[in-house]
């Protein structure tokens, strides 16, 4: 199998995750009884809650063993808006190949049991800046998490893509706006 098959298989097993990983929480009551008390029931997705949304600020990037000259300050923005068992996001950032890229897309995260300030969540979605011009491509990205009250660290993991052909992680500040 060459690299754009293994990149694609990657893709399916991850948007799998995605959609059917209900049922790889540690313990799901816990998950559930601390979502019901951070959204009351009587909420609807169409409250523009303040309390859901979250800003991203995209920072770097690494892409171990490469000798590329590839840009590792990636700055930008994102936004996300939580709902009860998933989250949708879209933003900009400097990508690696000194490019504009654009992403918007839906996230899943989940913590294991009792810990809630480590976890790990996936990012399905549409991205560009990674071919000549501007045309979205289809992503996955996992990444894992640390909280500290309002602030979260992500470090996501990025598979070669596009016109990248090296693997490289990628490291982001959120900060919730409640």
């Amino acid at each position: 199998m060459d690299k754009d098959h293994f990149a694609l298989l990657r893709l399916i097993s991850l948007v799998c995750l995605l959609l059917f990983g209900n049922g790889l929480y540690a313990d799901d009551d816990i998950y559930v009884a601390k979502e019901k008390d951070q959204y009351s029931d009587d909420e609807s997705v169409f409250d523009w809650d303040l309390d859901r949304f979250a800003l991203q600020l995209n920072i770097a990037s690494y892409h171990p063993g490469s000798s590329q000259d590839y840009n590792e300050f990636n700055r930008g923005l994102g936004v996300e808006y939580h709902l009860d068992n998933f989250f949708f996001t879209g933003g900009y950032f400097w990508n690696s190949l000194y490019r504009d890229s654009f992403y918007l897309g839906v996230g899943k995260e989940i913590t294991f049991g009792s810990i809630d300030w480590f976890g790990v969540g996936v990012i399905a979605g549409a991205l560009t800046g990674y071919r000549d011009g501007q045309e979205p491509l289809p992503a996955a990205v996992p990444y894992f998490f640390f909280t500290k009250d309002r602030y979260t660290f992500k470090v996501h993991y990025l598979p070669a893509f596009g016109d990248v052909d090296d693997d490289a992680f990628g490291f982001a500040l959120r900060i919730r706006l409640d």
